[in-house]
């Protein structure tokens, strides 16, 4: 795994804990094996997580050929807010005519400019995240869908 997958990987972990205290059951702090990086184009981060929040979260779906990953954009507060999402085990990164975008178990696709709608989390990357942690460009954000929560 690059460097570059570590680092978001750790960051990710760090804001999934963060995303497990509101009303969800099982262990309080997830371990690192619980997320993994996967994909070169687009890359994601997968994760094992079977409790945390389960509010409405989503948006559209973005690739972004900077940083050769997706993110989902929303409109929060009235303003954009852009977030690295964290999709359930067993989501691929796929490609299809130069489209990308993710093969969710038990959903289907969801393309750059789809909307995408689950149970969730979402929150600010924050200022104790380690400095060296990579985020899907320009997100300081991340989305945690939950498994066998998404809706067309």
């Amino acid at each position: 795994m690059s460097r570059a997958a570590v680092a978001l990987a750790v960051t990710l972990l760090t804001a999934a804990t963060a995303c497990t205290g509101g009303g969800g059951t099982g262990a309080t702090t997830p371990g690192p094996d619980q997320f993994a990086v996967t994909g070169d184009d687009p890359s994601i981060v997968v994760h094992t997580l079977t409790y945390g929040a389960d509010m409405k979260v989503g948006g559209t779906l973005r690739y972004q050929a900077e940083g050769r990953c997706l993110t989902v954009s929303a409109t929060r507060g009235g303003k954009e807010a852009i977030f690295t999402p964290i999709w359930p085990a067993g989501t691929r990164p796929v490609e299809d005519g130069g489209r990308r975008g993710v093969d969710v178990p038990g959903f289907g696709r969801v393309m750059d400019g789809d909307t995408v709608e689950a149970g969730g989390d979402e929150r600010p990357a924050g200022d104790d995240w380690p400095g060296t942690a990579r985020l899907c460009p320009p997100s300081g954000m991340v989305m945690v869908f939950n498994a066998g929560s998404f809706r067309r």
